[in-house]
Formats: C-alpha cells, structure tokens, sequence
C-alpha cells in the first residue's frame, strides 16, 4: 500500500464561522482525509473533498497539534454545502469539538483565525481573502471585464505561499503568486524581469507588495504533456534570445539585487565546497557505493579549478540564468514559448541554462543523444552573432561539470546554515560529487585540459 498521511479538516462555514463536523454525542469530531504523502496536500485536499463530499474549499492554513497528531487543515468553504450535511455532517462551533479531535493550542488558534484577530501577518490566512483576490484582479485588467466562473485550482499556500489559478468565463485564466521566505525576494525578481522582458514571461497584469503577490495570465501546457522535439528547440530558441538580451542589463538587474554567481564566484568558492564534500563522504553510512576518497576529491578540486580558469578564459559574457528549469518552468501556448518561477536565478555563464535543458526528463526519460545534439547545434547558432566557434564549442565541453558545481553552490547560503548538517541533504550533495567525479573523466573534457 502507498504511503498515506491523514489530515484533520476544519471545514469553515463562512457566513457562520461555524465548522462542519460530525457528531458525537454531546461533542463533534472533525472529518479526516488522507492523502499519498507525497502529492501536494493543498490541491488533493480540496479535489478529494469535492469528488467526496461536493464541498468546494480552499485552504487557508495548516495547524499542527501534539507529536503523532494528524495535521490539522483550516479550509474555507465555497459553495453552500447543505447537501453535505446528509453526509453526517452538521455545523458545529470550535467549542463543541472533543480535546482528541482539536488540542487546546490548535483551538485557540483556530479561534483567533475566525475572527480575523490571528492570520500571522499572511492575508491568505484569512477568510474570505478568495473574494477580495478576485475584486483585485478585476480592477487591475483594464483592457477586458473579467468574469470569473468559480473554477478555482489551488496548489499551494502557508507561510505566505500562495499558488491559485482562477478560471474566467472567456479569456485567460489567472495565476496568483506569491513567496514568502526563504524566497520573498521572487516577487521582486519576477516584476522586474516581467517589465524588462515581457516577451519571455506569463504575462503580468498585477501586483501587490504588501501581499507580496502578482498575477499573471495563463500562458499554456508544460513539458509534462508535450515532450516533442520541436517545442524544445523553441525553448532553446527562446532562452538564447532571452540571454543576448539581458547582457546589456546584467550590471542593472545587479543593482536590483540580482545574485551574481558566475564562474569566478565560483572558482572562488572551491575550497569551502571540497571540504564540505570531503566532510559529507567522511560521514557516509551506506555501503551500496564507496565514498569518493580524501585523494580523488583532490583530484577532482584540480580539476575544477582548471575547468573554472578555462571557461573564463573564453570571455563569455554573463547573462540572465534560470537556476531552476524543469518541464514545469517551460510553458507553451500556441505558437509562444515562456519561463516561469525564477526564484532561482542569478546573473552568470549562460552556458549553464543549455545543459539544464538537455537533462530534462519530460516523460521521465533522458533525451536522446541525437536531441540533446540537435539543442546544442541550435544554442551554437544564436550565439555565432557574439561569440567564435571555438569559444562556444569549448564552453560546451566545459559546461556539464561546471553547471553540476554552480547546482551544489547554489548562491552558498546553505555554506553557513544548519542545512549543511542535515543528513539528507549531505547525502544529495555526495551525489552530486559523484556527477562530477563522471563528468570529469569525460574524454572531451579531459583533451581540452590536457589531463
């Protein structure tokens, strides 16, 4: 059987503040779903209550009661759920909920959620926060009205999360963003990319700073249903024409607070990034593959350095990089190929963007050899108006041990945090040791450092 975890359902009746619960003598208890723990619990919360029970919902915040308690989900209903109430639902005030069914902390938090006294700073902890969304977006499209038809699809909040997308009866839909930390600085990346490069991004038609949102329109599919060849050549058409472009504004997306983390940065950052590794393999456990050794990894950090020195010979020019392509950050519609969700991006070589793209996995399968060529050869292409032959043919050869080391660097935060100390991340870091450790002794790679 599939791993499952249960959550307790605070069904909120708005007009009321009064919860759907079941009765139980002189008490209630709250309903209870579980889900496969490792789906988003917002969107299989809400479609399960709907296929379930019909209720409309969405979520509002999670409560976390005693150790081995399930969590408790807080969500707002909808839809006027009086059918549910043959359900053996009834409504019910958080008082009349036994002690098993809602600690004591958790009711006093519920409370003060209800009465709009406790939302920890986060609007989308409020009720009724759906509605005064939607009023936004109406007065912020100038150009259309905005008809909303009550399709909502939620996938994430808390914390000062939010991801929503709300259908219209004609026209676009619409996505809500918004990032609270460790990532509150995506808003002000995504705006100014938005402004800057319009052509390249969803189309942004609001935001808002002190919800730290933005909406966007609908921009299409993903990779996940649309893997051919044709659309991957398009999003590395796009990217290149995005990257030349950016150039000229690499100095000004800096002063912005854009991170630079290019090929320097990182030369720089190969001493405190070996150590890690060789701390992180000292405290392997597993047997089911050797830990790279104290000698290799010194090898390795040659290696590296020698690879770093190499690219930045080239004299390749830094530009706009999307830390975090996926088959869920390229979006098609129609003809137009866009990026979204650049919380991991930085000024850098934008050689490291081409390799991300050639290890997608859009039906969980590598590419062929002959497309990840065919990408190469289209990348090549875009960059013979700036760059020579030989310059690009070398930054090809560099780039798969050089984008795995900018992966595990990842802007170095984690250097100086608890996180290092973390037993699977030390584990995911060993791993990408042993990337590089393979694409170290590539033959290519390896000829143009004279190993």
């Amino acid at each position: 059987m599939p791993e499952q975890t249960e959550y307790r359902l605070a069904l909120i009746l708005p007009e009321s503040r009064q919860l759907l619960g079941i009765r139980s003598g002189e008490t209630a208890e709250l309903p209870r779903l579980s889900i496969p723990s490792w789906e988003r619990p917002v969107e299989q919360l809400t479609r399960i209550a709907e296929e379930q029970w019909k209720i409309k919902s969405i979520v509002l915040d999670f409560l976390s009661g005693k150790p081995g308690t399930a969590t408790c989900a807080v969500m707002e209903v909808r839809n006027a759920p009086m059918h549910s109430w043959f359900e053996g639902f009834h409504p019910v005030s958080p008082e009349e909920l036994s002690e098993s069914s809602l600690g004591e902390e958790e009711r006093g938090s519920l409370l003060r959620l209800l009465s709009g006294d406790d939302t920890d700073g986060f609007p989308f902890s409020r009720v009724g926060w759906i509605d005064e969304a939607r009023q936004w977006i109406q007065q912020e499209v100038r150009d259309r009205e905005i008809h909303f038809n009550g399709d909502i699809l939620q996938l994430n909040t808390g914390g000062g999360f939010a991801l929503i997308r709300f259908g219209s009866e004609s026209g676009p839909a619409y996505w809500l963003k918004a990032a609270g930390e460790p990532n509150a600085h995506e808003f002000g990346i995504t705006t100014t990319l938005a402004n800057l490069f319009p052509d390249y991004l969803p189309r942004l038609v609001a935001a808002r700073e002190d919800w730290n949102a933005w909406v966007t329109e609908d921009a299409g599919g993903t990779l996940r249903s649309q893997s051919a060849l044709p659309l991957l050549e398009q999003a590395v058409q796009r990217l290149t024409e995005l990257q030349l472009k950016s150039i000229d504004y690499a100095e000004a997306l800096m002063s912005k607070g854009f991170a630079l983390q290019n090929i320097s940065t990182l030369q720089m950052q190969l001493e405190a990034l070996m150590e890690y590794l060789e701390e992180a393999m000292g405290r392997q456990t597993s047997t089911r593959v050797p830990p790279l050794l104290r000698s290799r990894l010194y090898e390795l950090r040659s290696i590296l350095d020698r690879s770093c020195s190499t690219m930045i010979d080239l004299q390749i020019p830094d530009t706009l990089v999307h830390n975090d392509l996926n088959v869920g950050n390229i979006l098609y519609k129609e003809s137009q190929c866009v990026f979204t969700d650049w919380a991991e991006t930085f000024i850098g070589n934008p050689f490291i963007s081409l390799q991300a793209i050639c290890l997608l996995r859009p039906d969980d399968r590598e590419l062929p050899a002959a497309w990840i060529e065919r990408l190469r050869g289209l990348y090549r292409e875009g960059w013979l108006q700036l760059l020579t032959s030989r310059q690009i043919d070398q930054a090809i050869v560099l780039t798969p041990i050089l984008a795995i080391l900018s992966h595990l660097y990842g802007g170095g935060h984690w250097l100086k945090s608890s996180r290092r100390s973390d037993l699977a991340f030390q584990a995911y870091t060993r791993s990408l040791a042993r990337y590089m450790d393979r694409a170290a002794n590539e033959p290519g790679l390896q000829e143009l450092l004279c190993l």
